[in-house]
């Protein structure tokens, strides 16, 4: 699986690249399809906030340490509120999560 690092408020976020099969199914099943699903801990655990299908472009406040990105926009998460701060992009389709230490705080969903 390729991944890549990145600063998110002193910590670092992975941002999951094209997903394999068994990555894509999990992060798939457990977030609905046209939704943007959150985690309060990694690896998909923890409390779960769920967005509306399809939901509209703007920024949200949000918390969490693990997102699934299931709407077909791009999604960017914020290390501040008010989509402030460093930022990290996740494609459709994708997730990632925070290293220790490390929240998103709010999330921008992007495009039309």
């Amino acid at each position: 699986m390729r991944t890549k690092l990145i600063a998110l408020g002193g910590a670092a976020l992975i941002a999951t690249l094209p997903l394999l099969a068994t990555d894509t199914a999990s992060a798939s099943s457990v977030c609905r399809k046209g939704s943007v699903c959150t985690w309060s801990k990694n690896d998909f655990g923890g409390k779960k906030s769920t967005s509306g299908l399809n939901p509209s472009p703007g920024c949200y406040p949000w918390g969490g340490k693990t997102v699934s990105n299931q709407t077909k926009k791009k999604i960017r998460v914020y290390s501040d509120v008010s989509c402030n701060g460093k930022q990290v992009d996740i494609k459709p389709g994708h997730w990632g999560q925070t290293k220790p230490g490390a929240t998103i705080k709010s999330i921008a969903v992007l495009g039309p």
